[in-house]
């Protein structure tokens, strides 16, 4: 999760407080007290102004274009739901200047992200300082655990399994205890037999004794598909996915079954699997998304690219989260195929420009837009799209920078050149700092 690249941006960004840490110890850490929270405005739920000596809090720092901070959502959800009621989990976006990207995000959530949710700002702003850089963080997802006005805990949202919230809440809370209770440590016998030992058939008893007391857990599911998936028996892994689908469909399971689905070719079942799950779920999040990816799977796997193109299309027309948009721009990516059809390339670009005017401030996105567009030697469009951009920008204060970095495209292609791969990688980075 935490990348090298992001490691090398954080010794940059911070080198004056690293090398005081190097000598000292961070600022802020597990034992530190604290009385007020920062300042910083809340987008959901209750605010909380000053931490009170009898709660517990969970602070779970996060951010938009953070994949794997997206990716522990709708465990803290879980959690939420589970705890709600003992113990405060807070949802602390930080290091982004775009509120309304974030209020936006948090919309589309719904009641996959039910906790409350708060806005810090940029890498300055006072959560930031206070929590993050003090305490010599560079990266997220990172969490806070506070009891009795300190902090006693700092990891990362995988390891927050609820025999550790449970300890809290009895009392009987140390950190060697929670680690000892990490949701993955107890697949570490099936992992070695999977790995270094092969030995399979055993790996899966060790598996199936975890997963009568765990019946769905996550973790456990994605094992016992890897295991079948390496015994070659994919009829038992469709089977066990199944079961897992109708009983207890998260979104990881609903991704395996229909990826395990896609892997064999069981276009029929896949088409009527998630015809059933979208005529249920008519939403626009993540998993019905996720749904019409692999209901367009079915229709391309049987080379019914017309009938693919129609499906996201109509999709396309009633959706309103660019994040959703987003995927299916890319969706030739997420669904390989030998042959590339017309009529599905024109739905994809049209899927990219409306994420982006939902979304203008969305670099990586206009960047494809505008060398797909190039490609097809449609030239115009590719500067309307950038112009079109820039003036949306332009209303929003915190976009300067990427403002400015569009203008430097937009001059670029009126002069009649496309910018090169290494150029749009380092407007990419420059955008993000």
């Amino acid at each position: 999760m935490k990348s090298i690249k992001k490691v090398l941006a954080g010794l940059c960004l911070f080198s004056t407080t690293a090398f005081a840490q190097e000598k000292m110890g961070p600022a802020f850490g597990i034992g530190s007290e604290v009385s007020d929270y920062p300042n910083v405005q809340w987008i959901q739920g209750e605010p909380v102004k000053k931490f009170d000596k009898n709660k517990i809090y969970i602070i779970e720092c996060w951010a938009t274009w953070c994949g794997p901070c997206k990716a522990a959502i709708p465990r803290v959800n879980e959690l939420h739901k589970k705890f709600g009621d003992k113990i405060v989990i807070i949802g602390q976006d930080i290091w982004e200047t775009n509120l309304k990207k974030v209020q936006d995000f948090v919309k589309k959530e719904g009641n996959g992200m039910s906790y409350r949710i708060a806005y810090g700002g940029g890498q300055e702003s006072d959560f930031s300082l206070k929590f993050m850089k003090a305490a010599g963080q560079t990266s997220i997802p990172h969490t806070f655990v506070i009891q009795d006005n300190k902090v006693v805990w700092m990891p990362e949202p995988s390891e927050l399994s609820e025999e550790a919230l449970q300890l809290l809440i009895d009392r009987k809370f140390n950190i060697d205890a929670a680690k000892a209770l990490n949701p993955a440590k107890k697949y570490e016998d099936v992992r070695l037999l999977m790995g270094k030992e092969e030995d399979y058939d055993k790996a899966m008893l060790f598996l199936d004794s975890i997963l009568q007391k765990y019946p769905f857990e996550d973790t456990g599911v994605m094992m016992k598909w890897v295991l079948y998936t390496k015994m070659k028996k994919p009829a038992d892994a469709i089977n066990y996915l199944k079961k897992a689908y109708d009983q207890h469909p998260t979104s990881t399971i609903k991704y395996l079954y229909y990826k395990t689905l896609q892997d064999n070719k069981q276009w029929d079942v896949l088409a009527e699997e998630t015809k059933s799950y979208l005529k249920e779920n008519p939403g626009d999040d993540a998993d019905a998304a996720e749904a019409m990816i692999a209901a367009y799977a079915a229709l391309s796997g049987k080379e019914d690219f017309k009938g693919a193109a129609a499906l996201l299309n109509t999709f396309i027309i009633k959706s309103k989260n660019p994040v959703t948009l987003m995927r299916f721009a890319f969706i030739d990516k997420l669904v390989k195929s030998d042959k590339a059809d017309p009529a599905v390339q024109t739905v994809m670009l049209k899927a990219g420009e409306k994420s982006l005017m939902l979304d203008p401030a969305n670099l990586m996105l206009i960047a494809e837009l505008v060398k797909r567009n190039w490609k097809n030697n449609d030239k115009v469009t590719a500067r309307k799209l950038t112009a079109r951009t820039i003036t949306s920008l332009r209303k929003d204060a915190s976009q300067q920078r990427l403002t400015g970095i569009l203008e430097e495209i937009a001059d670029m292609l009126d002069k009649d050149v496309l910018p090169t791969e290494a150029q749009f990688k380092s407007w990419e980075a420059e955008s993000k700092k």
